[in-house]
C-alpha cells in the first residue's frame, strides 16, 4: 500500500486509463487538433520531410503529408479495428461458451470441434474464446454446483450467476487483447495487407518512413512511439484488473 492507500496495481489502472482516456478524446478531436487533412499533399516541393517544426509539431513525410494528423488519425482506425475485434470475440466467445459449458453432451462435443476448426483463425481470436470460456472450468464451478442443486432454471443460472461470474475475466482478457490486436493490425499493415492508402494507419506509416530513417527518422518513429504508448496503457489497465481479479 502507498501512503494514499492505493496499491501498486491501483496506480497503474489509473495511469493506464488515463493515457486510454487521452488516446481516444485526441483522436476523436484530430481534425481540431492539427487542422490538416491526413491524406492532403500539402507542398511537394517545399514541405517533402520537412523536420518538426511549430506548423508541423511531427514533421512531413514523403508525400509532404502532416505526420501529427496521419498519428492521430490513425489511432481512430487502431482503437476502432481493436475494440470491433474483441468486441465480436467476446460476445460469440461469450455465447460458445456458455452453451457448451451449460448444455453438455453432443452440443459440448460438437462446438468444441468448432473451437477446434478454428484453429486456423488468427491466434489473438482462438486465445480470447477458449481461455476466457473453456467450458470444463464453466462447468465445475462450486457456484454453479449450488444453483443446480437447488433446482433453478438453467435461464437464472446464466443471468443471475454464471454472466456476473465472468465479467471480471472477460474484462481482463479483453482489456489485453485489445492491445494484442493494436499490434496485429499494425503488424498487416506495415506488411501491406491492412487498411489501405491513402487513409493513415500506423504500422503502414512506419512501412513508409522505413526508407527515410536516417534523413527523416520522425515520420516512422512518432507512430511508432504512439503504438508503445497505447499498447502499454491498455496492458496497464489488463495486468491491473488481472491483480485484482488474482
Amino acid at each position: 500500500m502507498t501512503r494514499w492507500g492505493l496499491t501498486v496495481g491501483d496506480r497503474q489502472a489509473v495511469v493506464g486509463l488515463l493515457m486510454i482516456a487521452v488516446l481516444c478524446a485526441v483522436s476523436v478531436a484530430a481534425p481540431l487538433l492539427t487542422g490538416y487533412d491526413p491524406a492532403a499533399q500539402l507542398d511537394l516541393a517545399e514541405r517533402q520531410y520537412a523536420p518538426p517544426s511549430p506548423g508541423h509539431p511531427f514533421g512531413t513525410d514523403f508525400y509532404s503529408r502532416d505526420v501529427l494528423s496521419r498519428v492521430l488519425h490513425g489511432a481512430r482506425i487502431s482503437l476502432a479495428i481493436a475494440a470491433l475485434s474483441v468486441g465480436l470475440s467476446i460476445t460469440l466467445g461469450t455465447a460458445v461458451g456458455l452453451t457448451a459449458g451449460l448444455a453438455g453432451g453432443w452440443i459440448d462435443g460438437l462446438l468444441m470441434r468448432f473451437v477446434d476448426a478454428a484453429l486456423a483463425v488468427p491466434r489473438v481470436f482462438l486465445v480470447l474464446v477458449i481461455v476466457a470460456l473453456w467450458p470444463g472450468i464453466l462447468r465445475a464451478r462450486p457456484f454453479l454446483q449450488a444453483a443446480r442443486a437447488l433446482g433453478l432454471r438453467r435461464r437464472h443460472v446464466i443471468g443471475r450467476h454464471v454472466l456476473p461470474n465472468l465479467a471480471a475475466p472477460i474484462s481482463v482478457i479483453a482489456t489485453i487483447g485489445i492491445g494484442q490486436i493494436i499490434l496485429l493490425e499494425a503488424g498487416l499493415s506495415y506488411l501491406g495487407l491492412g487498411v489501405r492508402p491513402p487513409t493513415p494507419s500506423w504500422g503502414q506509416m512506419i512501412a513508409e518512413g522505413q526508407a527515410a530513417l536516417r534523413t527523416a527518422p520522425w515520420v516512422a518513429i512518432f507512430p511508432g512511439i504512439a503504438i508503445v504508448v497505447t499498447v502499454l496503457a491498455f496492458s496497464l489497465v489488463g495486468d491491473a484488473l488481472r491483480r485484482r481479479l488474482d
